[in-house]
Order: structure tokens, then C-alpha cells, then sequence
């Protein structure tokens, strides 16, 4: 990023700028995410001090490298893939988005891209819950009859097809038509052999929001 080009870090010059896209850490989880990665990885520790000058230097680079981040990872991916090479290098966006958006990404440009696993990285879990409060014990009731609709193994794997993991971990993800872990897509893992740690909590999110509209 700070060089600014492929041929300056030893690519070759027709390759042209280098460009990392992630999406508005002010508006998205994921890039809060690579953010909250790249201060670990910077600073070599878990706990964060967003004060530290080494991190307000490292998202000032991004930042300036970073041109009209999108407010979501699936626009960012569409974007990605339409501006292909020589205009969209490397982006850091959810695996299922990844998986998802794959053969599209075959058909705009006739090379698809490379999938990667950051080391360590962040699991992003879906959740549910029945609110209780001010709530009739029917509409509860529906709410949790559709919430155990959900689970069941026939629409897991309706999620599945989409690059979801299940819940449901009995779910064979190579077995199930369509699902994008039978289609050879180049670097796409059943188990990636990474870290997993925990997404950054709320605290953690209003630094990274608050560092990133400061830095110049």
C-alpha cells in the first residue's frame, strides 16, 4: 500500500496500482473485522491500544488506500468483480459472500479469483432469540416455531448452497447439491487450519470507528 504499485514490490509494471478494497468500517462489520485483525497482527497482541500511534499509522495507510469504501461486503464483492484486474486486487469479505459470488466472478472476467484465509480470523455467528417482553405468548410461540424451522436440516442446507455454514454440524457440506464446497473453487476450505477468535466487542468497534474518521 505504501508503495503504491505491483512493479515496486517486485510485480510486474503492466500490473499497474495496487488496490486493497475493504468495506466502511464506520457502517460494516467486515471491515471492522480486517481492522480489528491488522491491529492484532500489527501490534503482535490481542488487546489493543487504539491510541498506540503504530495503529493510527497502519489505518491511515489503509485509509489512504482505501478509495469510497462500500457500505456492505456483498456490494463490495459485486464491485470487485466487475472491476477486475488491474483496478481491484485483493478484498477482505466473508467467506460465504466468497463462495457465493464465485462463479459470477468466473463469468465477468473469465479468471476468477483466489480465495485465502486470514490467520487467525474472525467467526461471525448467526443468532436468534425470542423477545419475551411486551410480547403475547403466541407470537412468541410462532417466533420460536420459525426459529426451529430454521434449523432443520432441509433449509441448512438451503443455506449451505448461499456458502453459510450450518448449525447443524451432521451436514456433510460437500454433499449437498449445489453447495460451493463440491464446485473445486481454488483455495475454498471444509476446514481451514486457522485460528478463530472471537469478533471485537462493542467497545472495541467504537475505537475503530472513531480512529478511522480521525486519521488522515
Amino acid at each position: 500500500m505504501k508503495a503504491n504499485n505491483w512493479e515496486t514490490i517486485g510485480g510486474q509494471k503492466n500490473w499497474g496500482s495496487f488496490d486493497f478494497v475493504i468495506t466502511d468500517p464506520t457502517r460494516s462489520n467486515s471491515g471492522q473485522g480486517t481492522l480489528s485483525l491488522w491491529a492484532m497482527s500489527k501490534l503482535n497482541a490481542n488487546n489493543i491500544d487504539y491510541n498506540n500511534p503504530a495503529i493510527s499509522s497502519l489505518f491511515s495507510t489503509v485509509k489512504k488506500s482505501v478509495y469510497q469504501p462500500p457500505r456492505s461486503t456483498d456490494i463490495l464483492l459485486q464491485e470487485f468483480i466487475t472491476r477486475g484486474s488491474n483496478d481491484a486486487d485483493v478484498a477482505t469479505v466473508y467467506e460465504s459472500i466468497a463462495l457465493y459470488r464465485w462463479q459470477q466472478s468466473g463469468k465477468n472476467k473469465g479468471q476468477p479469483y483466489q480465495i485465502y484465509y486470514l490467520n487467525p480470523t474472525v467467526e461471525t455467528v448467526a443468532t436468534a432469540a425470542i423477545v419475551r417482553q411486551n410480547v403475547d405468548s403466541g407470537t412468541a410461540n410462532a417466533a420460536q416455531k420459525f426459529v426451529d424451522f430454521l434449523i432443520q436440516p432441509e433449509q441448512q442446507k438451503i443455506f449451505v448452497q448461499y456458502g453459510f455454514r450450518p448449525t447443524n454440524n451432521k451436514i456433510n457440506l460437500q454433499s449437498v447439491p449445489n453447495s460451493p464446497w463440491n464446485q473445486n473453487i481454488p483455495g475454498a476450505q471444509i476446514n481451514p487450519s486457522v485460528k478463530t477468535l472471537p469478533a471485537a466487542n462493542q467497545k472495541e468497534i467504537r475505537e475503530i470507528k472513531r480512529l478511522w474518521q480521525r486519521v488522515n
